[in-house]
């Protein structure tokens, strides 16, 4: 994908801190006359849904790729209309250098294609009297039409010479010759609130990385070129970017405010979590005036919205806010799933176990975890499947029953979970 303007995104399967830091960023960019576009990786869950809607956003653009389409780079060339005479045909074909010929009705509605076989049997048959037009001449079946979906690198290893009409359900938009080359402008891209490769939108190499900034563990980062990186050790990547108006003299809306507000609390569990500081309680406290909330009773609005998965079938728990991490040349995913009452979930143990093992095998990980945590006694039941169960038991100091550790005084999956797994998964 190609855009002029900086693209800000949050981590893959995005939580409320993802895409409200996206959000607040982008804007931040803006007042400062940088144009910026807050964008996710994927669907806002029930508590940010609550937040977005709350203070009046739309959900961001989903972009699951950064990778140069042929959309990015067609020639939006007429095609000939499927009336013109064998005469406009020839006169198309000479002016744009090129042996298919899309043509369409309507100005846009895709018929086919004149092939150059077509077209010299058009011109032995015009020999002998028989005049065709464009749409009687052309082929929908001898000419391959190209996705505008489709990455340039997959189209241009396949073998393809010439040009082909690049068609989107019906409609024809353009045209993509074999010989293109990839535009030496980059996507610039900001990433929030995650750094490690495997969390990233994919393709991005083919982007331009020029900002970073995170409250995570830094987990592999790298970068063509010297990029601006702001780390934190707080609670929430909004707390970060509040400071960060601030910082720059920038005057925050009431509904960024509330949009960050809504990421601390979040993060950090309403001050519950061992990852927050008295820095993310200050900043909240500020935001909670300039959005005009209780943050006491927002608080608790936002974590109950997000507690609610009665409706989520096992395969979307087992996704939730899912994370992946590497480490001693294997890839592990933690999601985490945070309600006021575990007894409804834990009894679907049985079944997320096997969506877990699915989610495993699919993508080729050595373990799946999934952190159940009730938010009201602030403890976690992990369940896990693969190769976990003397990992767990050495970073837990607990014996595993039934793929299953219980973890008193266990809220933060950054903090207090994916330290000691990854430290056992080392040795």
């Amino acid at each position: 994908m190609l855009r002029d303007t900086i693209l800000v995104t949050g981590h893959k399967s995005p939580d409320t801190d993802s895409i409200c830091s996206a959000i607040s960023y982008a804007n931040l960019k803006n007042q400062m006359g940088i144009p910026a576009q807050p964008i996710c990786a994927g669907q806002a869950n029930k508590e940010t849904s609550f937040a977005l809607q709350y203070f009046g956003f739309e959900h961001p653009e989903i972009v699951t790729s950064f990778a140069v389409t042929v959309e990015d780079v067609l020639e939006a060339i007429p095609a000939v209309d499927a009336k013109a005479s064998l005469q406009d045909v020839l006169a198309w074909r000479k002016q744009h250098e090129m042996n298919r010929i899309p043509v369409v009705e309507n100005e846009t509605t895709y018929v086919g294609t004149i092939t150059a076989q077509r077209l010299i049997d058009a011109l032995e048959a015009a020999m002998g009297g028989h005049i065709a037009t464009a749409g009687e001449i052309c082929t929908k079946t001898s000419c391959q039409v190209i996705s505008k979906e489709t990455k340039l690198r997959d189209f241009k290893t396949n073998s393809h010479i010439g040009g082909y009409p690049v068609v989107d359900n019906g409609t024809y938009l353009g045209i993509i010759r074999s010989n293109v080359e990839a535009p030496k402008q980059k996507t610039k891209v900001v990433l929030v609130d995650h750094n490690e490769k495997v969390q990233i939108i994919d393709d991005i190499e083919e982007a331009e990385l020029i900002e970073n900034i995170d409250h995570h563990r830094i987990g592999g980062l790298v970068t063509d070129n010297p990029i601006f990186i702001h780390y934190e050790t707080v609670g929430c990547t909004c707390t970060i970017l509040a400071n960060l108006y601030w910082q720059y003299g920038q005057e925050i809306p009431k509904n960024i405010a509330g949009l960050m507000l809504s990421a601390i609390i979040s993060d950090t569990v309403l001050f519950r979590s061992p990852t927050c500081t008295e820095k993310d309680k200050e900043t909240a406290r500020k935001l909670a005036t300039i959005a005009g909330v209780n943050l006491e009773e927002y608080g608790m609005e936002l974590l109950k919205a997000g507690s609610d998965v009665s409706d989520y079938s096992d395969e979307k728990i087992v996704r939730t806010d899912l994370k992946e991490f590497e480490a001693n040349g294997k890839i592990i995913s933690i999601g985490q799933i945070q309600v006021m009452d575990t007894t409804d979930i834990l009894g679907r143990k049985g079944c997320l176990l096997k969506a877990m093992e699915e989610l495993r095998s699919a993508n080729n990980y050595s373990a799946s975890y999934l952190m159940i945590t009730n938010i009201l006694t602030e403890a976690t039941n992990l369940i896990f499947v693969g190769d976990a169960n003397d990992v767990v038991a050495a970073a837990f100091n607990a014996q595993p029953v039934d793929n299953e550790v219980y973890l008193e005084h266990t809220l933060s999956r950054k903090k207090q979970v994916v330290p000691p797994i990854v430290g056992a998964m080392k040795g």
